[in-house]
């Protein structure tokens, strides 16, 4: 993993743990300096590829402002009423969450129709193809600290509140049943789909970025701490507040290391698929599922090349 993604994320991490200490009025202070300096990111990465791509620079300049809006109070009540979110416009908390999350949302977006339109990362020439086992749990545990920490762990509750918010549960039999049957479900929603996609001509999916990875430890590594770690943040502590739609959505533009369109179409399914499951039973029966679908196609790829 690039230093760089260990610079921003330590950092971060010790920002949400502060951030959670300040009072409403030094909070709000913290989120418009952050806000402004939010846009002025985007609006200069709109003017810094005006001349390489127009309709990236526009998308740019638009999220920009889009987020400067954010301040307008109407505005986002008009945000939180229309995409039914369960925020409250006035908690700092709440504000430093849905800034962040459409930050995220628009890069993800963005940097997908950037490497769609010129086959190259906006902010790495390629996929990392030496990728290895520690890059990946690492980021699967900055993941988990973000959930735990930002739901307010160590500042506003202690960790079985933490958990027990985040709809991490002992899991009873009828979970575990469950889950594992639905993530082996998933495996053949998977495969019919991938058939159907690749039958009418559509691109095939790129994974040698996953080559370093294959062996049967590392499937069940991989399959534990995706499970886990990303079940957590987006089904756990992200889903009750920005709903089912937008925390897949969120999902699927993180997942862009899978190149082709179908997949991303697939994932968005998977997504939401999970997303109702965490709804109708809790978020530990998502990791069970999750976990279980991942390691059993990392199997297969290690088995069958599939």
């Amino acid at each position: 993993m690039d230093l760089f993604i260990y610079l921003i994320f330590f950092p971060f991490l010790i920002l949400i743990i502060a951030l959670n200490k300040l009072k409403a009025q030094f909070f709000w202070i913290f989120n418009r300096i952050l806000t402004f300096l939010c846009f002025l990111t985007f609006f200069l990465s709109g003017i810094f590829v005006l001349f390489t791509s127009l309709f990236i620079s526009v998308l740019f300049i638009l999220a920009s402002f889009l987020i400067l809006l954010l301040l307008h109070k109407k505005f986002r009540e008009m945000i939180i009423k229309i995409l039914h979110l369960n925020i409250e416009s006035k908690n700092p908390r709440h504000y430093f969450a849905i800034l962040l999350f459409f930050c995220i949302l628009f890069v993800a977006v963005i940097s997908f129709l950037w490497m769609s339109e010129t086959g190259q990362g906006l902010f790495k020439t390629e996929i990392n193809t030496q990728l290895n086992i520690l890059d990946v749990v690492i980021n699967e545990l900055f993941y988990l600290a973000i959930a735990i920490f930002g739901y307010g762990y160590l500042t506003r509750r202690n960790l079985k509140e933490t958990l027990n918010g985040l709809g991490v549960q002992k899991p009873t039999f009828s979970n575990i049943l469950f889950g594992f049957s639905a993530g082996i479900g998933l495996i053949g929603v998977v495969i019919v789909f991938s058939l159907i996609f690749q039958h009418f001509g559509l691109e095939e999916e790129n994974i040698d970025w996953l080559k370093n990875l294959i062996s049967i430890q590392n499937a069940f590594i991989i399959g534990l701490s995706a499970g886990i770690c990303e079940e957590i943040l987006f089904r756990g502590a992200l889903q009750p507040k920005f709903g089912i739609i937008l925390t897949a959505l969120l999902f699927t533009f993180l997942h862009v290391q899978y190149p082709a369109l179908w997949m991303l179409f697939l994932i968005f399914t998977i997504g939401i698929i999970l997303g109702y499951v965490r709804k109708f039973t809790n978020t530990t029966t998502a990791i069970i599922v999750h976990s279980t679908y991942n390691t059993i196609q990392m199997l297969m790829l290690c088995f069958f090349g599939l």
